[in-house]
């Protein structure tokens, strides 16, 4: 089994999660009781609950103060995109904790000598730890990245006296790197990181037959495309799986997108296809303000065929929508502003930012009747995936398995190979696939380009070393 960097410590402490949590304060007041005082919680009148609130939990069973402040002061953070961020940030907290309690130091251990400071030896610990595992360096850069980012906030919010960090626990180094906008232009721009930072020349290399985006991914190959089509045709998938696998297909939109699209973006952009006669692609726009979750909130403009949206509008004005619509779970009832997809049971494949900014809103009448959120996180779509391919390996029994992200990544390979048989100029087709995949670093689109080339090179290795060896074999 894989070691996972809880496994590097002996510290029992963890990160578990309330499931209604209310910001709010304490007030104290003497009183007649045995104890002689009696204390009342008041809510903020401003902020409803909010859903899977990370706590981290001490090896002792208690809950961590200064860590557990620090979160708090992260809730009402514009930069803070969502509660699973912060539950990412409180798991990275908790392996300085351990690290913390394995090593009998404490967060405000900062002597003198810099080297010696808790920080920097978390910093020697994380990169030994690099060295010997099979951890990537992202990971762990993010690990140090909210050690370095709690410190900043605690002395920021004055949770701990200022003298207590007298001796910084790191430094700031400022840098300036190039960057290309969505355009192409390249300009400088001047980024803060800090020395906790590890430079590793470490890159994961995906296997033959895999691309990097956001993650490993496989693209699927023109029989395999056929054979999922087939598939629907045989109603191997419901309704829901099929039009979200179509979705992201066609338009390369990543999981999270795909599952918070509301109805009334499909809508508007069904009501602008049907003013408008010669269209035959409409734009929905998902991240920001959006209606549609993209990751870290980067603006994404999805392209989406005449065919596809009266497709997803036919499925919303079925009785079957409206059924999952009007279930009791369901939070936007039989409104525009509901998801399109919806589970049997009402829920949201994966709960948007939006609804748990709704939720907060105490004064909104959707909260009537409406249980306590669980924030969702796409296991029920993985689950139906998983059936959809079971089923087709039973007649099949080489259809490989496949992620509902490897279709992101089959989308960008059908850009590239139908362009090129049209006989685009390369730098036309880069110019499309970075425009649709929405991608900030240029080497993953030249990944989509070369991806065809580096595996038919390969084979072309393959096969001439295999008539070689054989060849020689058979002279023996």
């Amino acid at each position: 089994m894989k070691t996972t960097l809880n496994d590097l410590f002996i510290s029992s402490a963890r990160v578990i999660h309330l499931g209604y949590f209310h910001k709010g304060s304490l007030m104290w007041q003497r009183s007649n009781s045995p104890e002689g005082y009696e204390y009342s919680f008041y809510h903020s009148e401003q902020l409803g609950y909010f859903p899977k609130m990370p706590v981290i939990i001490q090896s002792n069973g208690l809950p961590w103060d200064i860590g557990n402040a620090y979160l708090l002061g992260q809730l009402e953070k514009p930069s803070l995109s969502n509660m699973r961020t912060l539950t990412a940030r409180a798991t990275h907290l908790k392996y300085y904790l351990q690290y913390l309690d394995d090593t009998e130091q404490h967060f405000l251990d900062l002597p003198k000598l810099y080297h010696e400071r808790a920080p920097q030896k978390f910093r020697v610990f994380m990169s030994r730890v690099l060295d010997k595992h099979d951890f990537s360096a992202e990971h762990i850069n993010n690990v140090l990245s909210t050690v370095a980012h709690f410190y900043t906030n605690i002395r920021y919010e004055s949770l701990v006296p200022e003298e207590s960090l007298g001796n910084k626990p790191f430094t700031h180094i400022k840098k300036s790197i190039l960057t290309t906008n969505r355009v192409g232009l390249v300009r400088n721009i001047e980024v803060t990181s800090s020395d906790l930072k590890i430079k590793s020349s470490r890159r994961h290399s995906p296997s033959l037959g895999q691309l990097r985006d956001d993650g490993t991914l496989r693209p699927l190959s023109f029989e395999e495309q056929k054979i999922i089509f087939e598939a629907f045709r045989n109603e191997y998938a419901s309704i829901e799986l099929e039009l979200m696998m179509k979705i992201a297909l066609e338009t390369g939109a990543r999981q999270q997108t795909v599952c918070t699209l509301s109805i009334s973006c499909v809508r508007a952009a069904y009501e602008k296809l049907e003013n408008d006669a010669e269209l035959d692609v409409a734009v929905i726009t998902a991240g920001r303000r959006y209606k549609g979750d993209t990751k870290g909130g980067k603006l994404n403009r999805l392209f989406f065929s005449r065919k596809l949206i009266e497709s997803l509008m036919v499925y919303i004005q079925s009785e079957r929508a409206e059924h999952r619509r009007l279930h009791i779970n369901s939070f936007y009832g039989d409104t525009n502003e509901n998801y399109v997809f919806l589970t049997r049971s009402g829920n949201p494949y994966y709960t948007a930012q939006r609804e748990i900014t709704d939720r907060q809103d105490l004064k909104s009448a959707l909260h009537i009747s409406v249980p306590i959120i669980v924030p969702k996180s796409g296991q029920a779509l993985r689950n139906e995936l998983g059936r959809f391919i079971s089923r087709i390996q039973k007649g099949n029994k080489s259809f490989k398995k496949f992620s509902f992200h490897d279709l992101r990544a089959t989308m960008g390979m059908n850009i590239v190979r139908s362009f090129r048989i049209r006989g685009y100029p390369d730098s036309k087709i880069f110019d499309y696939v970075r425009q649709r995949l929405s991608h900030n670093n240029i080497r993953t689109t030249e990944s989509y380009l070369n991806f065809d080339s580096d595996l038919s090179e390969f084979n072309e290795i393959q096969n001439e070393f295999g008539t070689i060896f054989f060849e020689g074999a058979s002279d023996d």
